[in-house]
C-alpha cells in the first residue's frame, strides 16, 4: 500500500527533476545562435502551455499505476550529488562545440568504415550533434543529461510507461522463469527501472557502444539478472523463440529503414509465441496530428538523419508486417508506447 507520504516524495521528486531540466534548458537557448528559419512548410505546433499540461498528466498516470500497485514508485537513478553536478557543468561545456556543429562550423563527423571495428556505417555520426557519437566515455556521461533537457526531465517516465503493459503481461506469471532483452540499452535506464520493479526478471542489454553499457554497469550495479553485451538490433544473437520479453526505447528513429525492418524482424524472431514486445519511441505522425509540426521542426534543429522518414511511416504496421499484433497503444507526451506480441 502506498501512504499520501509516498505520493508527495513521488510529486516532489519529479517536480525537482522537471525544474532541474527546464533550467538546463532555458540556460542552454541562451547559449546557442539562433537557427535559420526551416525553408520547407511545417504542420502545426502546440503551445508551451499544452506541453506542459500534457508532460504533468504522463506523471499523474504514472502515479496512478504505482497507486494500483503495478510496479514500485521509481527510485533516483544516477550518480552521487557531486558527479551529478560534474557531468552538468560537462554538459553545459560541450554546448558550444554542439552549436558549432549545427551551425556547419565543425565537420568532425566520424568518417565510416575507417576505423576497423567491424560497427555498421549508419552509426558512425554525430547524432544530435552531439560530440562523439555514441563512441566516447564522455558522450555516455552527458547523454543522460542531454535527452533529459531536450525532454525537460521528462525522458524518463516516457520510458517507464513501457512499464505498465508489462506488468499488465507479467500477471500470472513467475517473474524468475523469464527472460528478457533491451534491444538498444545505451546508458541502461530502462534496464535499471525494470530490474528494480522485478528483480527476479533475468535481463540482457545490449547495444553497439562499449562506453554505454560501462555507463549501463554503473547504473545498474553488478548482479547477476542483469547482463551486458554489445551487439546490434538487426542482428540479435539469440535463438528463435528465447526469449519472453523484448523492448527498446527511442531506437527505432535512429535507425535507416531497412535496418528497422530488420531490427522489427529480429525482435519477431526472438520472441516466444505468447510473449511480449514493448517499444517506446517518439510519436509519428497522425498520432497527435495538432503537435505534427513539431515532428517536421525537429530533424531540422538536432542531426536526425532517419528521423523524417520514421515519423512519416508506421511502427504498428512495421509491426504487422513481421507478424506482431498489438495489444496496447499509449502516447506519453512525445512519445508512443507500443506492445505487441506474437
Amino acid at each position: 500500500m502506498v501512504s499520501a507520504l509516498d505520493r508527495l516524495s513521488y510529486a516532489a521528486r519529479q517536480t525537482a527533476r522537471v525544474a532541474w531540466y527546464a533550467g538546463h534548458y532555458v540556460a542552454g537557448r541562451r547559449l546557442l545562435k539562433p537557427m535559420p528559419k526551416p525553408d520547407f512548410a511545417v504542420g502545426p505546433t502546440p503551445t508551451r502551455a499544452e506541453l506542459t499540461a500534457d508532460m504533468r498528466a504522463v506523471f499523474t498516470r504514472e502515479w496512478r499505476d504505482i497507486e494500483a500497485g503495478l510496479f514500485p514508485a521509481p527510485r533516483p537513478l544516477g550518480a552521487e550529488p557531486g558527479e551529478f553536478l560534474r557531468r552538468s557543468l560537462r554538459y553545459f561545456r560541450d554546448l558550444p562545440q554542439v552549436d558549432a556543429r549545427r551551425h556547419g562550423q565543425l565537420d568532425d563527423e566520424m568518417p565510416p568504415g575507417q576505423q576497423g571495428d567491424g560497427l555498421p556505417d549508419y552509426y558512425r555520426q554525430n547524432f544530435h550533434f552531439q560530440s562523439d557519437g555514441w563512441l566516447s566515455e564522455h558522450s555516455a556521461a552527458i547523454y543522460d543529461t542531454q535527452v533529459e533537457v531536450l525532454f525537460t526531465g521528462a525522458a524518463d517516465v516516457m520510458r517507464r510507461r513501457a512499464m505498465k503493459p508489462i506488468a499488465e503481461w507479467m500477471a500470472g506469471r513467475n517473474q524468475r522463469d523469464l527472460r528478457g532483452l533491451d534491444v538498444g540499452c545505451g546508458t541502461g535506464r530502462l534496464l535499471a527501472f525494470l530490474h528494480d520493479a522485478w528483480p527476479g526478471l533475468r535481463l540482457t542489454g545490449l547495444d553497439l557502444s562499449p562506453p554505454y553499457l560501462a555507463e549501463a554497469r554503473r547504473l545498474i550495479g553488478r548482479t547477476a539478472r542483469v547482463k551486458l553485451i554489445e551487439g546490434a538490433a538487426e542482428a540479435l544473437p539469440f535463438d528463435d523463440s528465447s526469449l519472453d520479453l523484448v523492448v527498446s526505447s527511442f531506437l527505432m528513429h535512429e535507425l535507416p529503414p531497412d535496418i528497422r525492418s530488420a531490427a522489427l524482424n529480429e525482435m519477431a524472431r526472438v520472441v516466444r509465441p505468447d510473449g511480449l514486445v514493448v517499444i517506446v519511441d517518439s510519436i509519428q505522425k497522425g498520432d497527435q496530428p495538432t503537435w505534427d509540426g513539431l515532428l517536421d521542426l525537429f530533424p531540422h534543429y538536432f542531426h536526425e538523419p532517419y528521423y523524417a522518414d520514421y515519423v512519416g511511416g508506421s511502427l504498428e504496421k512495421g509491426a504487422a508486417e513481421v507478424d506482431l499484433s498489438p495489444i496496447a497503444t499509449e502516447r506519453a507526451f512525445l512519445s508512443k508506447v507500443a506492445a505487441f506480441t506474437k
